[in-house]
């Protein structure tokens, strides 16, 4: 408990950056877990990249709960499973644990419970803590049923950690105005979106028999993906494809339930989790996206690199940074954006004009050379470059940083 209340008390700590030559170094990953997720589906992303880079260097991925590992992860990295069960307290006492006996010079945590418990693990043991938030934290945490002690606990332990990494500008400025990080301490580093890498997934054969035509959605089954919009103004629209849902959650039963009482049962296919989305993705006649909020849309980004034209909700954020827009109520939807259709959130009849005017096959194909065009903008080389950056950054004695204690 005295740690915890000098933890809060302590001024934020300012660390300088040095460039770092042949420097072997001890490197912790720590995320929730690998199940299904964009954010754990981008690390385990990154880590692929990262073997030649960080070679000689002790690396390794640590999962706070012991969870199916559905991310393919390669052979060279070693895991470690902890077992949190999805609790702080019990994450906490885990990971402290653990580090105190495997100390590391940096770790890289991904996800909000990882990113809290790599920051204050730092207070306790000197390492230097890069976090990465992947989501518009203030739309993310709007629905959480704690989300005062979230917000709490963001605004302690985001503004002590030696870098955030934001997905998108949109994350780095919510960030800073709504959760005292200074600006100084966030870089923007999206998403390593390897083209080719893509493509030669997008040739294997489908794990799954797919409709002659379909429209895609793929997203793990939250609150936040809002799946309920996407039936509802799929079943308002009443198209000739068929919808795919590809990922598992908690909202799959009231999801069924919902395709029943839309009366979609045959038309709307939920195979659960695939490994290898792309050989569907690369099919489908679009993919629709109806998030809440996002960080950085991974999801959109690789179907357009796949030229599969895409509408998105205009939601905090990152959809209408990829797709060069803003959603505007009323306006014809083809006017929102210029790479993509951009809608409201929470808005059926929206997607409903959509998804009606993505029946046109010349406005498909529109669509899908401008998104192939747009993706190229999202390479891999610069964002390993940019990670490398902060793993490499040298430690020197910390100063205080006025004005930003809590």
């Amino acid at each position: 408990m005295n740690s915890i209340v000098q933890f809060v008390r302590a001024p934020v700590m300012r660390r300088q950056k040095l460039s770092v030559s042949d420097t072997t170094l001890t490197l912790k990953f720590v995320i929730n877990s690998m199940e299904g997720g964009g954010a754990e589906r981008a690390l385990a992303n990154l880590i692929h990249y990262l073997e030649l880079p960080l070679k000689g260097c002790d690396v390794e991925l640590v999962l706070l709960d012991d969870r199916d590992i559905k991310q393919a992860l390669p052979a060279w990295i070693k895991v470690k499973v902890l077992d949190g069960r999805g609790s702080f307290v019990r994450s906490t006492i885990q990971l402290i644990g653990y580090l105190s006996k495997h100390r590391p010079d940096v770790v890289v945590s991904y996800l909000a419970r990882a990113n809290c418990l790599n920051v204050f693990s730092a207070f306790l043991y000197g390492h230097r803590a890069v976090i990465s938030e992947r989501v518009q934290t203030s739309s993310h945490l709007s629905t959480s049923r704690a989300r005062a002690l979230f917000e709490w606990l963001t605004r302690v332990c985001y503004p002590r950690a030696d870098k955030v990494v934001a997905v998108s500008q949109g994350v780095a400025d919510d960030l800073s105005q709504n959760f005292k990080v200074p600006t100084d301490r966030i870089c923007v580093i999206g998403n390593p979106i390897d083209a080719d890498a893509l493509r030669a997934k997008a040739r294997e054969t489908p794990v799954h028999i797919l409709p002659e035509r379909f429209i895609l959605a793929v997203g793990r089954m939250v609150l936040n993906k809002n799946f309920p919009m996407l039936l509802e103004g799929y079943a308002k629209a009443n198209p000739v494809e068929d919808l795919m849902i590809l990922g598992d959650g908690p909202e799959r039963k009231t999801l069924e339930k919902l395709v029943h009482d839309f009366g979609l049962t045959g038309r709307v296919h939920m195979p659960g989790f695939v490994g290898n989305p792309y050989p569907i993705m690369a099919q489908a006649h679009c993919l629709v996206s109806c998030s809440n909020a996002e960080g950085f849309p991974n999801t959109i980004i690789e179907a357009m690199t796949l030229g599969t034209p895409v509408i998105a909700t205009d939601c905090p954020s990152g959809p209408a940074e990829v797709l060069c827009g803003v959603a505007v109520m009323g306006r014809d939807v083809t006017k929102n954006a210029r790479d993509g259709l951009l809608i409201p959130t929470s808005s059926p009849d929206s997607l409903c004009k959509a998804l009606t005017v993505m029946a046109d096959q010349e406005i498909r194909n529109k669509y899908a050379a401008l998104a192939q065009e747009r993706s190229q903008s999202f390479g891999v080389d610069n964002v390993v470059r940019a990670y490398l950056d902060l793993i490499f950054a040298e430690q020197l004695t910390p100063t205080p940083q006025e004005g930003n204690s809590i």
